[in-house]
């Protein structure tokens, strides 16, 4: 009898370990989410450390508000959203908070729980927003929680970035022009001579009225960038890029 119960165990040990194997905790979740999708970074004076991946929405029902350390976030469980996410104080008469298939969005963080993932979203377009107390432009949150009814140990890997895969797809990079983007008779091209070390390459073009974050996803981070109150500079090797108001005016 003693020696069927210890078979018994040890027949139910592996039995055990295989069903748990597959579970996803709160680290491993972070890391699946980082090393498939690249964050974006703040620059401490403005602009960017790192331009990361251009998330776009592939439903409606997201939506965006002003920042904030209170922004309710979207929650999403079993495939829909659950709670609408924004925050109290309204956007004036620059747009509703509804975010549109096709929008983009900068993911700058991951945050995670024991039941759930929040994708820390912020919209690729800035707004001035009245009487938001910030200076200039600024992008709106619009931050994702993934939640799972048991946990995330009784989720993927996989499951976890299905999940998020089918609410948000991966935009493909550089940035694709904007309408108000598109040169005009009045606002021609501004054509970026390639580096010496690029001679045959491909030109690279900026245009009149594209954004820091659109030069950026282009050219790649300057080298140094300068800040004169409605202005700034982006230097790099072999072009100066002026924007004001957040916009390209010119290049040298």
């Amino acid at each position: 009898m003693l020696y069927h119960i210890i078979r018994f165990s040890v027949i139910l040990i592996p039995l055990f370990t295989a069903c748990t194997s597959f579970a996803v905790t709160r680290d491993e979740a972070e890391m699946a989410v980082k090393g498939h999708y690249r964050i974006t970074t703040p620059g401490f004076f403005g602009g960017f450390n790192e331009i990361g991946s251009v998330l776009i929405p592939r439903r409606e029902g997201l939506r965006a508000g002003r920042p904030s350390n209170v922004f309710k976030p979207n929650a999403v469980r079993n495939h829909q959203i659950v709670v609408a996410g924004g925050g109290d104080l309204p956007l004036g008469n620059v747009r509703d908070g509804a975010l549109k298939p096709g929008e983009r969005l900068y993911l700058y963080g991951v945050r995670t729980g024991s039941d759930y993932v929040q994708l820390d979203l912020y919209s690729v377009a800035t707004y001035v927003v009245p009487g938001s107390g910030t200076r200039g432009p600024t992008p709106l949150q619009a931050s994702v929680r993934f939640q799972f009814d048991g946990g995330l140990a009784t989720v993927t890997t996989q499951q976890l970035l299905n999940d998020i895969g089918e609410w948000l797809a991966i935009g493909g990079e550089p940035l694709p022009e904007t309408v108000e983007s598109r040169p005009t008779a009045e606002q021609p091209p501004a054509t970026v001579p390639p580096k010496p070390h690029e001679a045959g390459s491909a030109t690279r073009t900026i245009r009149l009225g594209q954004t820091l974050e659109e030069v950026a996803a282009i050219l790649g981070l300057p080298e140094k960038q300068i800040l004169l109150g409605a202005k700034t500079i982006f230097v790099y090797h072999d072009v100066k890029v002026i924007f004001v108001d957040g916009k390209v005016t010119d290049a040298e």
